[in-house]
C-alpha cells in the first residue's frame, strides 16, 4: 500500500525505485490495475528502463477522478517502446491532495480481433540476400506469422514493399498465402526502376504472403513489416477487417477518364461484402495514362477536400500508392484529379475499419487527411538528416495514441535516395519507406508506431537536400 499527501505526477515515485521492475517485452502492451481513494485526481504514470540504465517518464493514463470510496481503475499502455527491458507505473496525484492505493497488478495485454500491434519496422524478405530475384510470372512468399515475436495466428499484416533492379516493367500482386490471386496490384514499376509503395493484406493460414511479379522480367523484392492485426472476426469500433484485395473502380472501363480538377467517388459500403457504415477504408490507388502531370487527393464524400495528397504523377506514369481514408456517410470516398490532364484511376481496396468512436487499444480512429508536416516553409531535410513532427496531442490527435498512418511524399530533391520513418526515441532501423530519384516526386503511405513524446522521425538517406510533407489520415490506440 502506498500513501501521497501531494505530489508531482512526473516525480518517480518510491514504487519506481526498484521494488516493483518487470521484465515487458517491447512492442506488447500491458494492462494495470490498482484501487484507490483519493481527495484529487489521480492517473497511472509509467516509466521504462534502458537495459539496465536509468528510469524514464513514458506516459500516463488518463485523469481519474476523487473518490472517497477504494475505486478500482484499469489502464492499458501504449506498445513497449523499443529497446526497454523493464517498467514500472503507480497511481500519483496531480495536484495538493491526499492519494491511498492498493493491489497493484500488471500483465500482459490480451488485444480485441481486428486491433492493430505497430512495430519499430523490421525487414522481413530481401531477394537480393536470399533467394535471388523473382521470375517473369513467378511468385515468393515469405513468412510473417510466428516471426520475430509476430504471434503465430494473425489477420493481416502491414509492410512497405520495394521493387529494385528490374529487368522489365511489370506489377506485383500481394496476397494471402493459398489463396487465388486476386486481380489487384499493389506496385507498378519500369525497367531499373527502385520504387516502394506499402501494403496491407490478410496472411494466409500458413502465416505467410505471397508476391506475384507479373512481369517478362525479373525483379528483386524487399519488405519492411511495421505492424500486424490481430486475428479474429472484428467486431469492436475502429477495428479492422480485411478482405482479399477486390477492384472497386477502374475508369479504364467506364466511357471517360477522369477529367482534369475533375472528381470520381467509389461506393465502398455495401459493396462486395463491405458493411454499409464503415469509418475508414483502405485501398491501393494507381493512375494510369496520365495526360499531363498532377496529384489525386482522396476523401469522405460530403466533406471539404482537404490541403493533403495521396499521390504524384507525372505524365503517362503508372504509379500506385497505399490510401487509408474517412468514409463518407452515404459509404463513398472522393478521388480528386489535380492535373491539367485527364487520368485513369483504379481502386483495390484491401479492408475497412469499423464504424464507432475507438476506444480499445489498437483500434483506429479515422481523421479528415491533415497536413502535418511541410518542410518547404521551413527548411529542407539534409543529407543524412533527421527531421521530427509531433503527432502525439496535435491535430485531434490524442497524446496516448500508439501509431499513426500518414501519406509521406518527397519533393525537391537534389539527390537521389530514400527515406526511413521510425518512432522518435528508437534506433533507426534497416528498412525503408520511399525511395526517390533526383527531383521527382514520390509519395508512399507510412504506418508507424509514434514514439513516446508523441514524434515520429524521418531519416533522409541522401547525398543531397530533400523537402518532405506528412499528410496525416488517423491513428491507433
Amino acid at each position: 500500500m502506498t500513501t501521497y499527501l501531494d505530489g508531482d505526477a512526473k516525480i518517480l515515485p518510491p514504487l519506481d525505485t526498484g521494488q516493483c521492475t518487470p521484465t515487458v517485452t517491447p512492442g506488447k502492451r500491458y494492462t494495470m490495475s490498482a484501487w484507490y481513494n483519493s481527495t484529487a485526481n489521480t492517473q497511472f504514470e509509467l516509466y521504462y528502463r534502458l537495459g539496465q540504465g536509468n528510469w524514464q517518464y513514458w506516459t500516463s493514463s488518463p485523469l481519474y477522478p476523487a473518490s472517497a470510496a477504494y475505486t478500482q481503475v484499469t489502464y492499458t499502455s501504449p506498445p513497449v517502446p523499443a529497446g526497454a527491458t523493464a517498467m514500472t507505473m503507480a497511481l500519483t496525484l496531480t495536484s495538493l491532495g491526499t492519494l491511498v492505493t492498493d493491489d497493484y497488478s500488471l500483465t500482459e495485454a490480451v488485444l480485441p480481433p481486428g486491433a492493430f500491434e505497430p512495430l519499430t519496422p523490421m525487414r522481413l524478405l530481401d531477394t537480393r540476400t536470399s533467394s535471388g530475384p523473382v521470375a517473369p510470372d513467378g511468385t515468393v512468399s515469405f513468412q510473417v506469422a510466428g516471426v520475430n515475436g509476430i504471434p503465430a495466428s494473425i489477420a493481416a499484416v502491414t509492410f512497405n514493399l520495394t521493387v529494385a533492379n528490374s529487368t522489365s516493367f511489370g506489377f506485383v500482386t500481394a496476397y494471402a498465402s493459398g489463396t487465388v490471386r486476386p486481380n489487384a496490384s499493389n506496385l507498378n514499376y519500369d525497367t531499373g526502376q527502385i520504387i516502394p509503395n506499402s501494403v496491407t493484406v490478410p496472411v494466409g493460414a500458413d502465416g505467410k504472403v505471397t508476391l506475384y511479379n507479373r512481369s517478362s522480367g525479373t525483379a528483386q523484392l524487399i519488405a519492411d513489416v511495421s505492424g500486424y492485426y490481430v486475428a479474429g472476426t472484428a467486431a469492436a469500433a475502429g477495428a479492422f477487417q480485411p478482405i482479399a484485395p477486390t477492384r472497386f473502380l477502374d475508369t479504364r472501363n467506364t466511357p471517360t477518364p477522369v477529367a482534369p480538377n475533375g472528381t470520381v467517388s467509389v461506393q465502398v459500403g455495401g459493396v462486395s461484402g463491405v458493411p454499409a457504415n464503415v469509418s475508414a477504408v483502405t485501398f491501393n490507388l494507381t493512375v494510369a495514362n496520365s495526360t499531363s502531370f498532377g496529384f489525386v487527393a482522396a476523401y469522405a464524400s460530403g466533406t471539404l477536400r482537404p490541403n493533403a495528397s495521396n499521390l504524384n504523377y507525372a505524365t503517362g506514369q503508372i504509379v500506385p500508392n497505399r490510401v487509408t481514408v474517412p468514409v463518407g456517410a452515404d459509404g463513398k470516398v472522393i478521388l480528386y484529379n489535380q492535373s491539367s490532364g485527364t487520368a485513369q484511376l483504379i481502386v483495390d481496396v484491401s479492408g475497412y475499419y469499423l464504424s464507432g468512436v475507438a476506444t480499445l487499444p489498437g483500434t483506429f480512429e479515422p481523421i479528415a487527411p491533415t497536413r502535418f508536416l511541410d518542410t518547404r516553409n521551413t527548411t529542407a531535410v539534409a543529407g543524412d538528416g533527421t527531421i521530427s513532427f509531433q503527432v502525439g496531442g496535435v491535430g485531434g490527435v490524442p497524446a496516448t495514441a500508439a501509431a499513426t498512418i500518414f501519406n509521406l511524399t518527397v519533393a525537391n530533391s537534389t539527390s537521389f535516395g530514400f527515406v526511413t520513418a521510425y518512432p522518435s526515441g528508437a534506433a533507426l532501423p534497416n528498412a525503408s519507406n520511399l525511395n526517390y530519384a533526383t527531383g521527382q516526386i514520390v509519395p508512399n503511405s507510412v504506418t508507424i508506431p509514434i514514439g513516446p513524446d508523441g514524434k515520429v522521425n524521418l531519416y533522409n538517406r541522401s547525398g543531397g537536400t530533400a523537402q518532405l510533407i506528412a499528410d496525416v489520415s488517423g491513428y491507433f490506440l
